[in-house]
């Protein structure tokens, strides 16, 4: 899944990488840094157990990091593949780098993939307040499914969203 993004000469050019192609020694550190970017976007309540997630079969991460040697992350997507159906679990670009295509870039990708391999949905549940979440997945696609009330929290509604590709 590696590959460059597409994104203009002001923004920073940067590629995709599934965690699995990397070492196993380098795959620790790289979840360290995840985890560090994870308790900084998001509410301790809401914070993934990247540890035990990772060890699942089916379980995946996809890596944005910027181009030039430095290997800096700056977004990943974790995701749960089943048969026909994708649950995107995370997606995350650090602040610096959000709105310059990564998030879009990181859901392109996967789509790609995924539907090469047979699936024909991926979805994913989104907290109603996140305006520039919602945003990115309308943009590539998503369509609300579902609600659920206090979901994330007492008045915290979640939205069921999901885009579905079959042919």
């Amino acid at each position: 899944m590696s590959q460059p993004s597409s994104a203009s000469q002001s923004t920073p050019r940067f590629f995709l990488k599934d965690l699995s192609s990397f070492p196993p020694k380098e795959r620790q550190v790289i979840v360290v840094k995840v985890a560090k970017v994870e308790r900084k976007t998001f509410p301790s309540s809401e914070a993934f157990d990247f540890d035990a997630e990772l060890k699942k079969k089916n379980t995946n991460m996809v890596l944005a990091m910027k181009d030039g040697g430095s290997n800096e992350l700056v977004g990943y997507l974790v995701y749960l593949r089943m048969k026909r159906l994708a649950l995107i679990h995370k997606i995350c670009v650090v602040e610096q780098e959000r709105e310059k295509g990564v998030g879009a870039c990181l859901v392109h990708s996967l789509r790609q993939v995924l539907e090469k391999g047979g699936c024909c949905d991926i979805q994913l549940w989104v907290d109603e307040a996140r305006k520039p979440a919602r945003a990115l997945y309308l943009s590539c696609g998503f369509q609300q499914i579902d609600q659920c009330l206090d979901y994330y929290g007492p008045g915290r509604t979640g939205l069921k969203m999901q885009l579905s590709f079959e042919k």
